[in-house]
């Protein structure tokens, strides 16, 4: 008898001690909400705060409210960022260096990160290491990284992003025909998966630019008319006005990159008609500010310097309310002082100095910076 009570009581121990070790695994949701909370940046509508982050992926980004169950979404094309209370120091350092574009000292934080075991840390450093090691020209690294952040999530919402960034590090290393394929398999991918027709949009934007790099001036051509095209019936039919703004926006920027092919193949009527219209439009800021912009890039590649001067200072000191093309205006002027320095003008080497200063201090990661680094080997 007192064996049996004996056998009953440890049972009674060991299934008290088995309720309270699994109580201990149970997540308490509670307990999670006094962790970091997470934050989602947006193109439009601003942030949204004091947030958890349940999913990402390439279509919707969910999460609820700290303390709330309910869960909402809002459409990944639309995320700029997601910053997670958890992120791990040495990505958070590494992340920090790379969209502040201290890119050589961003890369060892990266390095670091991409070893964890955390999939989506992996694929969050692997991103931004291809972002760092691409902008540095290192083609082959960038897309090693690229292709590891995908690989980590198949569903990343950093997928256009990394799609886009594989196809700019070849077209960097001059290995277009490997560009394009990722292109053109992109754009195919885009509907298969029905992701926005934005990322599309982007994706034969870059793929013009590809064709332009290599002189091929009627291909991307085409390639920007048919962006104008898309972009303009997309936003006559968005139903939000983020929606058309984002319609908008690609399709002014066909519409400069396609004037600037005809500028490089010194078709500068056709260059004229695009930026005129566009710098006469007094309700569209950047649509005036590109248009401005252009003009000044005209009168740059016929070797009228001053008035190149002229047309690109005004974007800047205006501004015209489209601080998005202020970098490309720095660095043309850069370009127009580079060309009055070899005029022997006085204090053109200071001006072009200025100007390659302040687009590296003000717009580090930009692409313009990348170029703005090549002008500076000149004034050395």
């Amino acid at each position: 008898m007192r064996n049996l009570t004996f056998i009953l009581s440890l049972a009674l121990v060991v299934l008290l001690a088995s309720q309270v070790a699994a109580q201990r695994k149970k997540p308490d949701p509670k307990a999670a909400d006094e962790k970091a909370t997470d934050r989602i940046d947006r193109s439009s509508g601003g942030s949204i705060v004091n947030v958890i982050v349940v999913k990402e992926d390439f279509r919707v980004v969910t999460y609820r409210r700290k303390g709330g169950k309910r869960t909402l979404t809002v459409p990944s094309e639309m995320v700029i960022d997601v910053v997670r209370g958890d992120t791990p120091q040495n990505l958070r350092d590494g992340k920090s260096r790379a969209v502040a574009g201290d890119l050589k000292n961003a890369v060892g934080p990266l390095q670091l990160a991409v070893r964890s075991s955390t999939p989506w840390v992996k694929e969050y450093a692997n991103f931004y290491l291809g972002e760092v090691q691409r902008k540095l020209g290192r083609h082959d690294a960038a897309v090693r990284a690229y292709e590891a952040a995908l690989q980590a999530k198949p569903d990343s919402r950093f997928l256009p992003r990394g799609r886009i960034g594989i196809a700019k590090a070849w077209i960097s290393s001059k290995s277009y025909g490997k560009a394009e394929g990722v292109l053109k398999a992109f754009v195919r991918e885009v509907d298969s998966k029905r992701l926005s027709r934005s990322f599309a949009l982007e994706g034969k934007q870059i793929l013009g630019r590809s064709f332009e790099a290599q002189t091929k001036y009627q291909d991307a051509s085409r390639e920007y008319d048919s962006v104008i095209t898309e972009a303009r019936s997309l936003g006559s039919k968005a139903k939000t006005e983020g929606e058309k703004d984002r319609f908008r926006v690609i399709g002014l920027r066909a519409q400069r990159d396609k004037g600037s092919a005809y500028i490089k193949a010194k078709k500068y009527n056709d260059a004229i008609r695009i930026f005129a219209q566009l710098s006469s439009d007094r309700k569209d800021a950047l649509a005036r500010a590109i248009g401005q912009m252009g003009m000044g890039e005209i009168e740059l590649s016929r070797g009228n310097v001053d008035k190149a001067r002229v047309e690109l200072s005004r974007v800047v000191a205006l501004g015209f309310g489209a601080d998005e093309e202020v970098p490309r205006a720095l660095r043309l002027l850069a370009q127009t002082y580079l060309e009055l320095r070899k005029k022997n003008e006085k204090g053109a080497d200071k001006m072009a100095r200025m100007y390659i200063e302040d687009l590296l201090r003000s717009y580090p990661g930009s692409e313009e910076a990348k170029i703005a680094r090549n002008l500076q080997q000149q004034l050395k």
